[in-house]
């Protein structure tokens, strides 16, 4: 009888290390519950070392990540207060063009011309010109009587006077009746009035002109005092030949 139950006895011991197997296995596991059924998941256990590693790298990124956030909000924080300039308006290079000179490249005469001077240019890529803003402008006997204020319909075609320059500049787009006309903008902001008295220093970059088809896009800024009083994100410009 006893010789009867000896193969159960080498199956059973045969087993051994599959179960051996199996449980080394579902040790590394744990288990969890969701709605009333239990799951295992798994459970990796790190070095102290590599603990170590991975909590010092996340402290690194999220210094980083919080810096960079600060930088944003500072940044937000002075364009808010009217702060945030490029630059000091003084340029060592690049063309200078005067009165007399931007009224051969422009076709708007008094009171219409808005562009006083030209402090610096760099071919199809940034322009930098002066609107000074006298009491004796006629648009101040209607906006407004009470006080003055500059419209900023007339601040954004000052700009686009001034990206017309840029434009004109273009060897590709010189022409003797050449004009570019303003064809739409986009991302417009003010931020402060323009007063009597004022300085309108004015800063347009060019993004694109496509020389075939004629239509070139721009972005401004314009200051007082060194503070931003308007942005306009994108202004279009097509050429009348």
């Amino acid at each position: 009888m006893r010789l009867a139950y000896f193969p159960h006895l080498l199956f059973l011991l045969g087993l051994l290390p599959l179960f051996a197997t199996v449980a080394l296995r579902t040790s590394c596991l744990g288990v969890g519950k969701h709605k009333g059924y239990q799951f295992l998941t798994p459970r990796v256990v790190f070095s102290p070392q590599k603990r170590a590693n991975a909590k010092k790298y996340n402290q690194g990124v999220g210094k980083n990540l919080n810096e960079k956030l600060s930088a944003v909000e500072e940044n937000k924080n002075k364009e808010i207060d009217g702060k945030h300039i490029s630059s000091v308006m003084s340029y060592d290079t690049g063309d200078t063009i005067n009165i007399e000179e931007i009224k051969k490249i422009l076709p708007h005469r008094y009171p219409f011309l808005l562009v006083d001077k030209v402090i610096h240019v760099e071919k199809n890529k940034k322009i930098i010109g002066i609107k000074q803003v006298s009491a004796n402008e006629e648009f101040f006997n209607g906006h407004f009587p009470a006080k003055a204020i500059m419209p900023g319909v007339l601040q954004i075609e000052a700009l686009a006077q001034l990206g017309g320059i840029l434009c004109l500049k273009n060897e590709e787009s010189r022409g003797k009746d050449n004009l570019f006309l303003f064809a739409g903008v986009d991302g417009v902001r003010w931020k402060k009035p323009v007063l009597p008295g004022d300085t309108l220093v004015m800063e347009v970059e060019q993004i694109s002109f496509k020389p075939i088809l004629g239509v070139a896009k721009l972005r401004g800024c314009a200051y007082v005092g060194g503070h931003v009083i308007l942005k306009v994100a994108e202004m279009t410009f097509a050429l009348a030949r």
